[in-house]
């Protein structure tokens, strides 16, 4: 009898000392929403429940428990109790009927208790549903939002006045000019005005033929960006196919053979000829514009929160002017570079002789490089680094690397050469050892060994399988929207996940991998529904909910990336 006392007094002390759950914990409630229905979903803690009479759900402050499938209940000490995790769809034709401004108002309330007989107080949660372009969206109004950096972009473009948007977008533009996103631009245009040089060529010309090339890459980013919140899908990704690559690869060998000399591209007489007569000293700006509109599409897929933002905006506000307008100037800020080079061609660039010639020869093969960069988003890597190696051994003997220097300038000029000759040996080396990063070409030597510590990316075909690993994992998720026409994707490939310090902290996470680059239906879908227009994008999970503001776009460096996620 003694015994059983004692026991029961240890067992009820126990019970005292243990710490109940706190209501964050008992109680965890996430939404989310289709094509047919808000969602929102019930996770109980350990050994919770809630009791069936307090449970009540209001749309518009308008009970709905009849109209809706409610959870299956149960009785327990002659209580009518919920005991386990459920979840309740509120069909969106019930949310349309009682729409009041576009929004509209879930509440929901309920009280609960542990079975160790703690009760917790009354709970109340609000939802609003608010209608937008793409369809419909559910938020927290009671939790304390955290967003990511291109929400939060598009939230300030939707508060700020017309004009300080345009400073701030402007602003936003100089950033990126300091992204890779805009140096592949660098030699088209300076290959063009070198093209167009001569004597006649000054501080105006050359600004001129930069403004059209700028004015033309500022309208490309505004229409692509219109057009893919329009249609609801990157316009870049389409055009990031093989066939249109391998068709502008083969313009910049044909421009590239045109600055070595063997042949001179004209437009038909009767369309120089017409141009000319229209704009007497503007020949040849149509093809300037023609060719800063196309490489703004092809050469610079890449989407920073800045763009990402305003392309956001455009999908959540339906304004398409608006935005559009902002990406303009936002492009003219990206192109502040391009002008300065333009404004000073006339200063800088060689007069005609033999210097010039060696300048267009050097632009020559400059594009011979840009046309090995576009093949590489189709042939990979190994291609990359190879085909740059052996360009730059064709570039190293034709500037010198192996004749006679007899002057002081041609002594540096042919140990540059040699200097350059030896590194395009090492990228071949390196692009067959596997290889993937040009500014380490022989880290190839390292792979085998290294390729056991190689992050392990779970794939996923479609939302549902997406959808459903996020809320399977038991780890945080870090999920990688990744294109293999997306230079900052393959960035992050190369450089951040592979270094060591981000790949022991990934391992614990469940890592996804989402390959849209051929831009399939699925893909799209994906894309939409966490509100995303191109990759890259990282996006993180805990406990099957995003954690919004340690969303990812565009390219991070590894320590960066480790602040960003060290709390997750």
């Amino acid at each position: 009898m003694f015994f059983r006392v004692l026991v029961s007094f240890c067992i009820f002390f126990v019970s005292l000392l243990s710490a109940p759950l706190d209501t964050a914990e008992a109680f965890k409630l996430r939404s989310s929403i289709d094509e047919q229905n808000v969602r929102i979903d019930f996770k109980f803690g350990q050994d919770i429940y809630i009791y069936n009479q307090t449970f009540e759900i209001k749309l518009a402050d308008k009970p709905i428990n009849s109209l809706i499938d409610m959870p299956k209940t149960e009785i327990s000490n002659e209580y009518e109790i919920i005991p386990t995790d459920f979840s309740l769809l509120i069909p969106l034709k019930l949310i349309e009927e009682n729409l009041q401004d576009d929004l509209s108002k879930i509440s929901i309330s309920y009280q609960g208790c542990a079975k160790n007989g703690i009760c917790y107080r009354p709970q109340n949660k609000t939802y609003i549903v608010s209608k937008v372009q793409s369809g419909y969206k559910v938020v927290d109004s009671d939790a304390k939002q955290e967003i990511s950096d291109e929400q939060s972009i598009a939230n300030e473009l939707s508060s700020k006045s017309f004009l300080l948007s345009l400073v701030t977008f402007f602003g936003y533009g100089l950033l990126l000019a300091l992204t890779p996103c805009v140096f592949p631009m660098i030699p088209i245009l300076s290959s063009i005005i070198v093209a167009k040089g001569g004597e006649n060529l000054g501080v105006k010309k050359g600004f001129l033929l930069s403004f059209v090339y700028v004015l033309a890459m500022s309208f490309a980013y505004a229409l692509a960006g219109v057009g893919a919140s329009a249609l609801g899908f990157g316009v870049q990704g389409m055009l990031q196919n093989a066939w249109i690559l391998g068709t502008f690869a083969v313009i910049f060998v044909l421009l590239a053979f045109s600055m070595f000399g063997f042949y001179e591209l004209k437009l038909p007489s009767v369309i120089e000829n017409f141009i000319n007569k229209k704009s007497k000293n503007s020949s040849g700006l149509l093809g300037v514009f023609i060719m800063g509109f196309t490489s703004a599409l092809i050469v610079s897929p890449c989407v920073a929160a800045p763009l990402a933002g305003a392309l956001l905006y455009i999908a959540q506000s339906g304004n398409l002017l608006y935005g559009g307008v902002m990406l303009f100037i936002m492009g003219l800020g990206m192109g502040v570079p391009l002008l300065i080079i333009g404004a000073s061609s006339g200063k800088i660039l060689p007069r005609p002789g033999v210097w010039m010639d060696g300048v267009k020869s050097l632009f020559g093969f400059l594009m011979l490089f840009m046309s090995v960069w576009l093949l590489s988003r189709v042939f990979g890597s190994v291609f990359e680094l190879v085909g740059y190696g052996v360009l730059g051994v064709f570039t190293a003997v034709f500037f010198g690397a192996f004749e006679a220097a007899g002057s002081g300038w041609l002594k540096f000029k042919k140990a540059t050469a040699i200097l350059f000759f030896v590194y395009s040996v090492m990228l071949i080396i390196g692009g067959f050892l596997g290889s993937k990063n040009a500014l380490s070409p022989l880290s190839g030597f390292n792979l085998s060994a290294s390729a056991k510590d190689e992050l392990k990316f779970e794939k996923v075909q479609n939302l549902q399988e997406l959808l459903a690993a996020i809320n399977n994992s038991k780890k945080p998720v870090m999920v990688d929207f990744w294109a293999s026409w997306c230079v900052s994707c393959l960035e992050l490939d190369d450089r951040t996940f592979s270094d060591l310090g981000v790949k022991n902290t990934l391992k614990n996470f469940t890592v996804i991998k989402i390959d849209v680059t051929q831009n399939l239906s699925q893909n799209r879908e994906m894309l939409k529904y966490f509100s995303l227009i191109d990759p890259p994008a990282l996006l993180f999970f805990k406990d099957g909910l995003e954690i919004s503001s340690k969303r990812i776009i565009g390219y991070i460096e590894p320590q960066k990336f480790l602040e960003k996620v060290s709390d997750i």
